[in-house]
């Protein structure tokens, strides 16, 4: 037991990441058995090849996404490190028990766009509290790997070409108007999962170009505690050599940093930039 405490140490393996992981497909799990399988939508990626099987042959879908995602995971499993590994295979688990609960209530409308937008919000929340928790469900995420390192082709645009490529056979299993709101579902789930990834837990980078950058960053660090780089910075016209000040906050100590920077030079050159990731030694990209 203790090995295993330490083997997690070493990979920076954290009990949120395996709880945010559980409540991201508890919530993906739960859209998927109460919204979209009553509605008769389709998904995309393993869970619209399970969807398939369902509505086809009324195959369980938490045994076929297992066995589809499993299958993923070992052809797969050499294009993402250890640590997303282990987190893809416990997101697998707890989805898998999460699509085996039983269904306590049978959600029936006649105006599918409801569903079809709530459906598409809860799945994208659920992706972004899943991908902030350094975790995958498999399926058109290894896809996405695969076919970039064989094609050469994006990540991107590598899961969008596996996802088009099961919606559709929906359209002879579910009917053309469901699946123009598969469609809809799909990119509204996408929406949702950007904007998520994008506010919480949001960075900020901001660089600072002032005379008095050591006043600065002084009353800086003495009242936030914030960590600073300070760069040499070399101006084209001038030719001469200016220190800038370079940090990453959250939008909120960002609000908070500006008036101290002004009220120690009101002339100070100020940028702040959205970042799409920032970690310590774990830099990766956020797919």
């Amino acid at each position: 037991m203790k090995k295993l405490v330490i083997y997690f140490q070493q990979l920076n393996l954290r009990i949120s990441e395996f709880l945010g992981i559980a409540a991201g497909t508890f919530i993906y799990s739960m859209t998927y058995n109460y919204l979209l399988l009553p509605c008769h939508l389709g998904e995309g990626g393993a869970m619209g090849i399970t969807a398939i099987l369902y509505y086809t042959f009324n195959f369980p879908s938490y045994i076929s996404n297992f066995l589809i995602n499993l299958f993923l995971i070992i052809i797969g499993y050499r294009l993402l490190n250890t640590k997303t590994t282990l987190l893809t295979i416990w997101g697998l688990l707890c989805m898998t028990i999460f699509l085996k609960l039983p269904v306590i209530y049978n959600y029936h409308t006649n105006q599918l766009i409801i569903p079809t937008l709530l459906a598409g919000a809860l799945t994208g929340i659920s992706m972004g509290i899943i991908f902030k928790s350094n975790g995958t469900i498999a399926g058109d995420s290894i896809i996405g790997k695969i076919i970039n390192r064989y094609w050469g082709i994006s990540l991107g645009t590598g899961s969008l070409i596996f996802n088009l490529f099961v919606a559709i056979p929906f359209i002879f299993i579910i009917g053309f108007n469901n699946t123009i709101l598969t469609i809809i579902y799909l990119y509204t789930c996408s929406v949702f999962t950007n904007q998520f990834l994008s506010t919480i837990g949001a960075k900020k980078a901001i660089m600072i170009i002032s005379p008095r950058y050591r006043q600065i960053a002084a009353n800086i660090s003495s009242q936030f505690k914030q960590e600073i780089t300070i760069l040499t910075a070399t101006g084209y016209y001038s030719d001469k050599d200016q220190p800038m000040l370079y940090m990453i906050a959250s939008p909120k100590r960002v609000m908070r940093l500006v008036p101290i920077i002004e009220e120690e030079d009101k002339n100070a050159f100020i940028v702040v930039e959205d970042i799409r990731s920032a970690r310590g030694l774990d830099v990766r990209s956020i797919i």
